[in-house]
């Protein structure tokens, strides 16, 4: 009798633990296996809650107690009292930790002051976690159902993400090329933001050499090791020339398994070139990149896709602003081929070009433009006759972004010969992401500190977060952390 009871407790523990387990993401269960050590939450969400925040908190706790009956460590948390009665004011005794409260607006008129905050602390290290995920203003109202369905599908989440980057020895390291005519600080501010909380983030000079000591001439070597250090280089939207010397850097770089994002302009094209006349012709912009690029898998084209699904752009027309379809900024949808776009998503661009694949065995197409696409090609016009006369014959998809996955061969094998340089001719497995629209990663500027959210669009007023979660997870892809992509894949 005894034993029979003793094997319906562990029948009934058994059954306990999955179905906490079958609640969590399979990479959550991962995770939370291999912890590393102890794991501290405090909750800084506490105290006089709105209704509504008060479910919140619930969906916490209920989220760590299910991360305790699965994980290989203890996680303990605990709800931190804050001593702040004040309802009003800039008070706030959390700003050593940058946590910022909230102000919260209830039918009653009542205002809660809230703290939307935990912190995981993994042995000497603390990371922040947001518990609510849409904090645009100080003050909100208090969410909707949806918005809060919203939320709470997000903290398993947030929570499994702050794990697994805490028990990184160091920050992945990441850099935005410059030396080209690159996007600077300010067009790549919003991405850099987004970025930085996954990887360190800086900016790299490709033409900034150290000098040879013994032949006072740039230190090629040392450049290629300063280079190594980065995990993936992004370069946005170059505008000169690439030299021999940089694209050599930048081929060893891949040689020793760098990763590089590619968002390249195929063209010249930008609205400005309307400023005196109602058309203009196309010139491509010439990097110098495109057998480079080839030898890879990949190059863009010097043209203009027209695509029937496009955003709205603004013109003056009776000195009064009027927004049109302007087939010239083509609204990519991502599709499910790859764990990159497997969301469906809302890409905005701005004169983007068509990609040529030369290694198609090799390489995943990740962005298009729609069935009713066109191209038109250096030498031609673009004009706003376009409006008035849509195209009505299309010649179909245009490839916009690719992934080439494959163990690349130097384009400078051959120069070993003729020169004392060491050459790494192949590279082990690689990635690379080409993209031929430079504005899909740049967020535009107010002068003089005023910065608009990446994929924000002025008509309507809204924001096309496809941008910026494509970006994330390429770079992310390209980093070898599929494992945020796949958990983010399965809440959005």
């Amino acid at each position: 009798m005894k034993r029979l009871i003793t094997l319906v407790r562990i029948s009934m523990l058994f059954t306990l633990l999955y179905s906490c387990t079958n609640k969590l993401n399979k990479n959550s269960i991962f995770i939370l296996n291999n912890l590393e050590d102890k794991i501290y939450v405090n909750i800084y969400m506490s105290g006089d809650l709105s209704p509504q925040f008060q479910k919140i908190q619930s969906s916490v706790h209920s989220t760590l107690k299910n991360f305790q009956s699965v994980s290989n460590k203890e996680i303990d948390f605990q709800y931190i009292l804050i001593k702040d009665d004040s309802t009003e004011g800039i008070y706030n005794p959390l700003i050593n930790l940058d946590l910022h409260p909230i102000w919260i607006t209830t039918n009653s008129e009542k205002i809660y002051k809230t703290y939307p905050y935990a912190t995981v602390h993994f042995q000497e290290k603390t990371h922040q976690v947001l518990l609510y995920n849409s904090l645009y203003y100080d003050t909100i109202s208090d969410p909707n159902n949806q918005d809060l369905e919203r939320c709470i599908n997000h903290l398993e989440y947030n929570f499994i993400e702050s794990f697994y980057l805490i028990q990184q020895e160091q920050k992945k390291k990441i850099a935005f090329l410059y030396g080209h005519g690159e996007l600077d600080s300010t067009n790549t501010w919003d991405i850099r933001n987004t970025l930085s909380k996954f990887y360190d983030i800086s900016f790299f000079d490709l033409r900034s050499f150290e000098l040879d000591k013994k032949t006072e001439s740039p230190d090629i070597i040392q450049q290629i090791n300063k280079l190594n250090q980065f995990e993936a280089i992004i370069i946005a939207k170059p505008s000169k020339n690439f030299l021999d010397i940089d694209k050599y850097l930048i081929d060893q770089y891949i040689m020793h398994g760098g990763k590089t994002l590619w968002l390249l302009e195929g063209t010249s094209a930008h609205m400005d070139n309307f400023e005196k006349e109602i058309n203009f012709q196309i010139d491509k912009n010439e990097l110098l990149l495109e057998d480079f690029l080839s030898a890879y898998g990949a190059k863009v084209n010097y043209d203009l896709i027209q695509d029937e699904r496009c955003s709205k752009s603004p013109i003056i027309i009776n000195n009064e602003i009027a927004y049109i379809d302007w087939q010239y900024n083509p609204v990519l949808l991502t599709s499910k081929n790859h764990l990159i776009t497997a969301n469906e998503d809302s890409i905005l661009t701005n004169f983007a070009s068509s990609i040529k694949i030369t290694n198609p065995d090799h390489t995943t197409v990740l962005l298009s433009s729609s069935n009713k696409s066109n191209v038109i090609n250096e030498g031609q016009n673009v004009s706003f006759d376009i409006i008035k006369n849509p195209q009505n014959e299309f010649e179909g998809k245009k490839t916009i972004g690719v992934l080439i996955e494959d163990e690349f061969k130097s384009v400078f094998s051959d120069l070993e010969l003729s020169t004392n340089l060491k050459i790494k001719t192949k590279s082990k497995k690689n990635k690379i992401i080409v993209i031929s629209d430079g504005d899909i990663i740049s967020n535009l500027y107010s002068y003089p500190n005023f910065y608009y959210p990446l994929g924000y669009y002025h008509y309507e007023r809204n924001i096309f977060e496809g941008n910026t979660r494509f970006i994330l997870n390429c770079i992310q892809y390209l980093c070898g952390d599929e494992v945020l992509i796949e958990m983010r894949n399965k809440i959005n």
